[in-house]
């Protein structure tokens, strides 16, 4: 009977251990039957992470914390993860360390980098990508107590802020505000009013331009139509006639250029003749002038042009009486 019980003891006590080792397993994440990888993560801060805490993916639990060691340098902190090997991160993947629920607990989620581009993730050195082991960057969010303190910071800056507005803005500057306001108010009015002008500007713009465009228009028609009689009046077998005639007429007016150019020739020597001729007229004239010769002598005498209109008198009388008196001066006898 003492066999018996102490054969139950033991088997209970035997349960419990296993039990126990197999709750604890449990309770540490262990999956039995997958094999894991090891990921590190190089990340400023942990915050409030521990070893045991969960490493998730899309928000699926696909491994755990396993170890956190500062790095000799003191730069950074090194949290070892041991993930499914199933699991195929994205080619950008970091690790966000943040609360998995208002209780303290936290985690490291894995994401894209391009999901979430505003945080400041920790630059993994080339030479931790040589080393075998996938190394990401990481970034711890604030934990409640950093929140906390920010936000007293915060209300202690807003209330200075406060105090400083409370000291700017007095009646004084409430007036001038308001006279600001009313200036802005006329600058506005003004505006509108230039607007409404320069809208009415731009009317008549646009109509003078619509004219001119019609204008433009209009002559780019008269000049298609003259080019088109043009181009007929060029394709009109015609055209080949009148050219001939030109190219005949050019001919022409060479020749007779050639004849002006012989005239001129001869016209050269006429003028210079005519004025030789005019050269002796002119030496007559001087010696006329000068009263050398006796045409002279009468021009500048006038004594001999009185006498020389006797002569001619008398020369008339002469020849009247011998008209009429033929016998008186001449006498005939035949025998």
């Amino acid at each position: 009977m003492s066999h018996a019980r102490d054969l139950l003891v033991g088997l209970v006590i035997l349960a419990a251990i296993v039990v126990a080792v197999v709750g604890s397993l449990w309770l540490k994440g262990a999956r039995w039957g997958r094999q894991a990888v090891v990921v590190e993560v190089l990340l400023a801060d942990a915050a409030q992470l521990h070893m045991g805490n969960p490493v998730k993916f899309r928000g699926v639990k696909i491994g755990q914390v396993t170890a956190i060691e500062v790095e000799p340098s003191g730069n950074a902190v090194r949290v070892t993860l041991n993930i499914d090997s199933d699991v195929v991160l994205p080619p950008d993947a970091v690790a966000l360390l943040a609360p998995e629920s208002f209780f303290g607990n936290w985690q490291a989620e894995i994401v894209s980098r391009r999901s979430y581009p505003v945080y400041d993730y920790y630059e993994v050195p080339k030479s931790e990508r040589t080393r075998g082991v996938r190394v990401l960057g990481g970034y711890a969010l604030p934990e409640f107590s950093r929140l906390t303190a920010s936000a007293d910071q915060i209300a202690k800056n807003l209330a200075s802020l406060t105090d400083r507005l409370e000291v700017a803005f007095n009646d004084s500057t409430a007036e001038n505000v308001r006279r600001a306001i009313e200036n802005i108010q006329v600058i506005s009015n003004d505006l509108r009013t230039f607007v409404a002008q320069q809208t009415e500007v731009a009317v008549r713009v646009t109509a003078s331009a619509d004219s001119a465009l019609g204008e433009i228009e209009g002559a780019s028609r008269a000049a298609r139509s003259s080019f088109d009689r043009i181009d007929r009046l060029l394709a009109d077998a015609q055209v080949d006639t009148i050219l001939s005639n030109i190219r005949l007429a050019t001919g022409s007016i060479q020749r007779i250029a050639g004849d002006l150019t012989g005239s001129t020739d001869d016209l050269n020597r006429t003028l210079a003749r005519a004025d030789s001729a005019f050269a002796r007229v002119n030496r007559i004239s001087s010696r006329l002038e000068a009263g050398q010769g006796a045409l002279g002598k009468l021009l500048v005498d006038s004594t001999l042009a009185v006498r020389a209109g006797d002569v001619l008198d008398q020369l008339n009388l002469l020849l009247a009486d011998l008209r009429e008196n033929p016998r008186r001066y001449v006498r005939l006898s035949i025998f």
